[in-house]
């Protein structure tokens, strides 16, 4: 009998028990969820602050907002400690939703402005340089451009032109190739390095390389000129005067002609464009000093004292014109 007695007390005290502990999780959930929505959209001392709080309701009896008091410190310390884990948590993982990138992007946008700017500088010293024919300089600046931009064609090109200019053909032309790989399409760049070719010898490049320029810029008079002394070079004088006459017209074409032959010792056959030349254009300074120039090499001292005599009075008279005329503009 005491046994039952004893297991029925047991029992009622459990039950009181739980209602008890049941009465409280739910006051601590509700609690939780007021305060939860101030944690989620707070930030930094308010959030602590809506915790502790007082309601804005009627101030209780002494008692009760005694027992209240106490109710609160006991139930919601837990749960601003939570709140406090899960501020944490969330500003962790609102650092982990934000893309890394973006402060680097800024720092590299930053950084990459700084770099164009040293990078433009510094070509420009280049290009000074290069006019002042400080070759290495130049060359030293140059590297250091494509050290920081290794996209900068114009650099690339302007190596190319050093190093013609310092006769390293070879590394000329791979600078020009840089610049093209760039830039496939771009003429200028193109024929640079047919140039750099035709100056070191090898014309046949140097015609593959013009004539791909002028794919893209099909009316470049400078591209089909060193296209027709590619080709004159290599015999191909129909081709070269086709070109010739293109870019420099019927009396520049008989010049260039006349100017190959005599570079490769072909003197007769330079005469007999030199006076086409001359015929077209009898009062043509550069006419007269090449024929006669040629004719002298070939002993015909005569002609060439002859023309040379003309040259003179055509110069002098030409000279006087253009002072009268300078005279005249400067009264005006």
């Amino acid at each position: 009998m005491k046994t039952n007695n004893l297991w029925k007390s047991l029992k009622e005290r459990a039950v009181l028990f739980s209602l008890l502990i049941s009465f409280g999780l739910a006051v601590s959930l509700s609690l939780t969820y007021v305060d939860w929505d101030s944690v989620l959209h707070e930030e930094g001392p308010q959030t602590a602050q809506a915790f502790d709080s007082a309601p804005t309701v009627a101030p209780p009896s002494d008692a009760v907002q005694k027992d209240g008091l106490t109710f609160k410190k006991i139930v919601t310390a837990p749960v601003r400690l939570f709140a406090r884990l899960f501020r944490r948590n969330d500003n962790n993982i609102a650092k982990a939703n934000t893309p890394k990138s973006e402060p680097v992007v800024k720092t590299d946008a930053a950084v990459a402005t700084a770099i164009e700017r040293e990078a433009a500088a510094i070509f420009d010293q280049a290009v000074d340089l290069h006019e002042k024919k400080q070759l290495d300089a130049a060359i030293a600046k140059l590297t250091a451009v494509v050290g920081m931009q290794p996209n900068n064609s114009e650099a690339y090109n302007l190596l190319g032109v050093c190093y013609d200019e310092k006769g390293q053909f070879k590394e000329a032309q791979d600078e020009y190739k840089k610049a093209t790989k760039l830039e496939p399409i771009n003429a200028r760049f193109l024929n640079n390095l047919g140039y750099s070719y035709y100056l070191s010898s090898n014309d046949k490049q140097a015609i593959k390389w013009y004539q791909k320029a002028l794919k893209f810029t099909p009316d470049d008079r400078r591209i089909q000129n060193n296209l027709g002394l590619a080709f004159g070079r290599r015999g191909e004088f129909g081709k070269a005067r086709e070109q010739f006459v293109k870019a420099v017209g019927e009396h520049g074409a008989f010049l260039n002609l006349g100017y190959i032959y005599s570079q490769q010792g072909r003197y007769q056959q330079a005469i007999e464009q030199f006076e086409a030349a001359l015929k077209l254009q009898p009062n043509s300074l550069v006419t007269m000093t090449s024929l006669a120039q040629v004719y002298d090499r070939v002993g015909r001292a005569r002609e060439a004292a002859v023309l040379q005599d003309q040259y003179r009075k055509l110069s002098n008279s030409t000279q006087r014109v253009q002072t009268a005329e300078k005279n005249q503009e400067d009264d005006r």
